[in-house]
């Protein structure tokens, strides 16, 4: 009876022990399974925070719209994205656009706007075409432009007018902005318009082995650059400068013209650089042939510049044998030998807008071909101003010394 009694007690005793450690195993495996759900979660969290941070990234670089993958389908990278310049093989750059799809070879091209890239005009005067240039820099000047918008001068505003130059497997444009000012606020020019002339541009770690007053020092040609953008120069085109004379527009009260003697080298590594960085639109008035120096379709092929365009300071006239002026040749050349010269400086340039007269030397011939072949201004080294009503075959400019300061600068600026 007793060993009954105690064989019933140790079998309840053994159900009750392994009832406990069911429910502690049970507890244990409990807890796993709750860690390994955090576990995972955690994982599904950090993936997603990576997916969504992709797709951020991958926004970012298309610069198109948000990405949008339906929940269950594959997400499949496509890249990035063109724009749509990019699509149609258009390159912008320093303001010229450049047509690289149909034109692969487009970045031969500078394209330079003559005159100021904002040309002002006075609200019911004409709009005269200040013009634009292009050079490729396998061939030369380019001479043939389509342009392309108008302009209503009865209209205060802003308008947009486009160059368009093609030359072989090329093509570029360039865009100008025309603002017609009200007749009330036009401030016009009363004293003339000064036609600054320089030569040459050095800098102190390049000297030349003669100095003399045709040689501005690279620092004081800055000072006068930033001084007339500072105080807001206008640049006039040539062909605004003709319309002025003939009366036909007004210029703005401060208006001036930047002009470059002989195409010299040092102009290039040191002027032209301070040009561009300042946007001051000057002229080279380059020279056709030229004993020891590069010709002229060399210089205007090798030196290009947004900021710079080239006029013809003769094809092959400046050197000696005349018996005029500074004794350049021209005045022992009869009317039709000028004439041809001049022709052949056009077509060197791709302008007939202006001329500089070799040495400054004019005769009556020179002055009738200036007339017959149709170019706009002719200058000379006179010194002196532009007037309304001056004789554009023999306009005067400004000779700026090279050790001129600033401070005779203005006073010639202002004279």
């Amino acid at each position: 009876m007793n060993s009954d009694k105690k064989a019933k007690v140790n079998k309840s005793s053994k159900a009750e022990l392994s009832a406990r450690n069911f429910s502690l195993n049970q507890r244990a495996l409990d807890r796993a399974h709750a860690r390994r759900k955090r576990r995972m979660r955690g994982r599904v969290l950090a993936a997603l925070a990576l997916f969504l941070a992709v797709l951020a990234i991958i926004g970012f670089m298309k610069k198109s719209d948000p990405l949008n993958t339906p929940i269950g389908e594959l997400f499949e990278d496509t890249g990035i994205i063109p724009t749509e310049d990019e699509r149609q093989g258009i390159d912008v750059k320093n303001g010229v656009t450049y047509y690289t799809g149909d034109y692969p070879e487009s970045e031969h091209l500078t394209l330079s706007l003559k005159g100021s890239d904002v040309t002002l005009v006075k609200q019911g005067d004409p709009y005269v075409e200040p013009g634009a240039s292009a050079i490729d820099d396998r061939t030369g000047a380019l001479s043939r432009c389509v342009i392309d918008g108008s302009v209503n001068t009865t209209a205060p505003g802003e308008y947009t007018v486009t160059y368009t130059f093609e030359s072989d497997q090329a093509k570029a444009s360039i865009e100008r902005t025309v603002k017609v000012v009200s007749a009330d606020e036009f401030v016009p020019n009363e004293y003339g318009v000064p036609v600054l002339m320089y030569h040459y541009v050095y800098t102190n770690s390049d000297i030349p082995d003669e100095l003399n007053d045709n040689w501005i020092l690279d620092s004081d040609l800055e000072e006068q650059l930033k001084y007339l953008t500072e105080n807001e120069y206008y640049f006039p085109s040539m062909s605004e400068l003709r319309a002025y004379i003939d009366r036909r527009i007004s210029l703005p009260e401060k208006s001036v013209i930047l002009t470059f003697d002989d195409a010299q080298l040092g102009l290039y590594d040191y002027g032209v650089p301070l040009l561009e960085k300042y946007k001051v639109p000057a002229i080279s008035f380059v020279i056709g042939k030229e004993e020891g120096a590069p010709d002229g379709l060399t210089k205007i092929k090798e030196r290009t510049s947004r900021y710079l365009v080239y006029e013809s300071h003769s094809y092959d006239m400046h050197k000696g044998g005349g018996y005029e002026g500074h004794g350049g040749i021209i005045s022992a050349m009869e009317i039709d030998e000028i004439e041809e010269d001049l022709r052949k400086g056009i077509e060197l340039t791709g302008s007939s807008d202006a001329f500089a007269y070799p040495f400054g030397d004019v005769t009556d011939y020179a002055q009738r071909a200036i007339r017959n072949v149709a170019i706009k201004c002719a200058f000379t080294t006179e010194y002196g101003s532009v007037q309304v009503g001056s004789d554009y075959t023999v306009l005067p400019r400004i000779r700026v010394l090279g050790d001129t300061r600033l401070d005779g600068f203005l006073t010639a600026l202002n004279g």
